[in-house]
């Protein structure tokens, strides 16, 4: 922000001013008078002038941890992605959506430890349903599953339920029958670190299999009624990380996981964010987070890994 002195009519007037570039630039400003008042009035004129950005760029969306200067420049970058997008032709817009998806379900899969290659993830591209079985790999059937599931996520209704999740895990996981796809758990699930020294489990356990479906009846009904209402970044990043939490399935949780928080983006009209290429610190903040009950970390988390791809 700055201050910035105006002749009007032979006067002299100030105006704190704050400039910002959305598909073209925008300046908002808010009238201080012929002197600049004392430090504390200024301050409470730049918050002043912070809110009425906020309010007009993300609709007054309600926030939890994340800061309005953060969200003003997420929405910011936001609005410049999509006007980029709006200049592309249906062909360019086609092959950006082929390369969003490859890039997501190759780096989701191999954060998992299935070794599949970006090649695997291209050719599974290229396959539908219909020609699923003439697919004899199996790395390419389970690349496959997960563009499925992408697929699924993106032509879904706003919203979610429990028939949406089981669905959800049934397409991305079928080809682990031994995992039960589409079934939730029914022993205590354990989260556990891994080093070349040790696997030690972390200090939090998931829900009882008991517990999984009031659990699960929460985070639906919370998911449902914030939709709209608190900013998109918060309620991606909270849905991936409170469902991760419950771990309601014997496998695949996080990779449901990162659908579901793409499926939250998706519902705010938010494009596709792939937050798993950076292994290491994607783990480091969804376990710091788990670990100490703290939802802060692994949003901050995923802010920073919006602000860095869109």
């Amino acid at each position: 922000m700055r201050i910035r002195k105006k002749r009007v009519k032979g006067w002299e007037y100030y105006y704190l001013e704050e400039s910002i570039r959305l598909e073209k630039a925008r300046v908002y400003s808010v009238f201080l008078g012929r002197t600049i008042p004392a430090k504390s009035q200024l301050e409470k004129l730049k918050q002043k002038l912070l809110d009425n950005i906020y309010n007009e760029l993300l609709n007054s969306a309600a926030r939890i941890y994340l800061t309005e200067e953060q969200l003003i420049e997420a929405e910011k970058r936001r609005r410049r992605y999509a006007w980029k997008m709006k200049k592309l032709g249906k062909s360019q817009l086609d092959e950006k959506d082929e390369i969003d998806i490859v890039n997501f379900v190759y780096t989701t899969l191999t954060t998992e430890g299935v070794p599949v290659t970006k090649e695997d993830a291209n050719l599974a591209y290229k396959f539908t349903r219909k020609n699923v079985k003439s697919i004899r790999d199996e790395n390419l059937r389970v690349a496959l599953d997960m563009i499925n599931g992408l697929r699924y996520v993106k032509g879904s209704e706003k919203g979610i339920s429990l028939e949406f999740l089981l669905e959800l895990h049934k397409i991305i996981m079928a080809e682990y029958g031994k995992k039960n796809p589409g079934k939730f758990r029914q022993k205590q699930a354990y989260i556990y670190l891994k080093s070349y020294e040790k696997v030690e489990e972390i200090g939090f356990r998931p829900s009882t299999p008991k517990e999984i479906g009031k659990k699960l009846a929460e985070l639906i009904g919370w998911y449902n009624t914030n939709v709209g209402k608190l900013n998109a970044i918060e309620l991606a990043a909270l849905l991936h990380l409170r469902f991760y939490m419950i771990h309601p399935f014997e496998d695949g949780n996080k990779r449901v996981s990162r659908l579901l928080m793409n499926k939250a983006f998706f519902d705010s009209g938010y494009p596709i964010l792939n937050i798993s290429k950076e292994t290491q610190s994607y783990f480091d903040a969804l376990i710091k987070s788990v670990e100490k009950k703290n939802e802060k970390p692994f949003v901050e988390f995923v802010f920073e890994r919006f602000v860095k791809n869109i």
